[in-house]
């Protein structure tokens, strides 16, 4: 077992396998076997607990700048934010999260690759122990690009149609350039998803977006559900899907992939619509399907340094402050305990301890209240 890297944790530990590039949970015992016989964090805790020591995966938004205007954005991107980290105050920030023991950051934007510097940033990140993923619209993808972009552990380009769709609700850029930029990035040996916002305008194209994955052999397609962030809060109520399509969602996923032959991961916020068909929950871990984990393993940072539970939530406490607010943080305390506190009809489910009450993003603006259980949910809205 090649273990690139490890994190001691209550429960016993992590490790970051190299191949298959997993994370490994690992009780007491076998972190034991490895040679790590101590930690003080096996002090006076129980081996269960359920919060860890810090996110093990941070989704950073290096840049607010964009050239497209997409009508789902949940940054609001276009023009660079005043408040920009540095590039010297982006390294003291991975410094930070590097003596956290953190193993993914996902960098994004806005559009990433419009900010100068930005390949500095990531071989930093590398270079710390980390291993940077990079999610990009794909549209300032060129040959010499696509090669620098072997320093990630994945590139996600985002697409939301087929051809003839011509890339809804992504702004002006169509398909074609999306794909040539997948192309490009399979040309340098760089391995590549994809990311889809699943709205009612493009759902009839899922299965186009899954059978272009398909024919170029990519890694995954990873399905998001709408968020009510950002310009996403624009006809919201119009772009989401509708319940009919929602029932639909998950057996037409499945089949697709099936189908297709690519795996299909699925927004955590999708959790609550599976509850249609009362999935088994081994089938729902096969497709990596788990509920919210804000505040916990993810963290969410805007390009000014302002960080919440996830990128779809907002926050005023600052990056440099993470170690010390990690486990005194209200913020991300509400988040973690939410399914200890769940009120009906969400504490007597079934799925509770892999939903988590859905999503806190859309659960703030449909229902007024970022803790209250998802509105969308059907065993909420009443259409179970």
């Amino acid at each position: 077992m090649n273990v690139m890297k490890h994190r001691f944790e209550s429960f016993g530990g992590i490790l970051a396998l190299e191949n298959p590039p997993v994370l490994l949970h690992v009780d007491r015992d076998f972190m034991r076997s490895l040679g790590h016989e101590h930690s003080p964090l096996w002090e006076g805790k129980k081996p269960g607990a359920r919060f860890l020591s810090a996110p093990l995966e941070v989704h950073f938004s290096v840049t607010n700048a964009c050239s497209l205007r997409c009508g789902h954005c949940y940054m609001d991107s276009g023009k660079r934010d005043a408040g920009e980290l540095s590039t010297e105050d982006f390294r003291k920030a991975v410094d930070l999260l590097a003596g956290m023991g953190v193993f993914h950051m996902a960098l994004g934007g806005g559009e990433a690759l419009e900010r100068p510097d930005f390949f500095e940033l990531a071989a930093y990140v590398r270079a710390r122990g980390i291993v940077p993923n990079l999610t990009t619209n794909g549209i300032l993808m060129t040959r010499e690009t696509a090669a620098k972009c072997r320093i990630f552990g994945q590139v996600n380009v985002s697409v939301d149609g087929a051809e003839s769709l011509k890339g809804a609700g992504r702004g002006s850029g169509a398909f074609s350039e999306r794909a040539r930029a997948v192309d490009l990035l399979l040309e340098a040996g760089v391995k590549v998803g994809l990311n889809c916002v699943v709205t009612r305008r493009n759902f009839d194209q899922l299965a186009g977006v899954l059978s272009f994955a398909g024919g170029r052999g990519l890694t995954d397609v990873e399905f998001l559900r709408l968020k009510p962030a950002g310009r996403g809060k624009l006809d919201y109520f119009e772009k989401r899907l509708t319940p009919a399509q929602n029932r639909e969602f998950y057996p037409m996923i499945r089949s697709l992939s099936l189908q297709y032959g690519v795996p299909a991961k699925i927004d955590c916020s999708f959790v609550p619509m599976f509850c249609w068909y009362r999935p088994d929950k081994t089938m729902m871990e096969q497709f990596s399907v788990y509920g919210c984990e804000a505040g916990n393993v993810l963290l969410g940072v805007r390009s000014d340094g302002k960080f919440a539970g996830c990128s779809f939530l907002s926050g005023e406490e600052n990056i440099f402050e993470l170690p010390r607010l990690w486990s005194v943080s209200e913020h991300l305390s509400r988040l973690r305990s939410w399914p200890e506190r769940a009120p009906e009809p969400c504490r007597s489910c079934d799925y509770l301890d892999i939903c988590k009450g859905g999503c806190r993003a859309v659960a703030g603006f449909v229902a007024g209240d970022t803790f209250a259980p998802d509105p969308e949910c059907p065993f909420v809205d009443g259409t179970e």
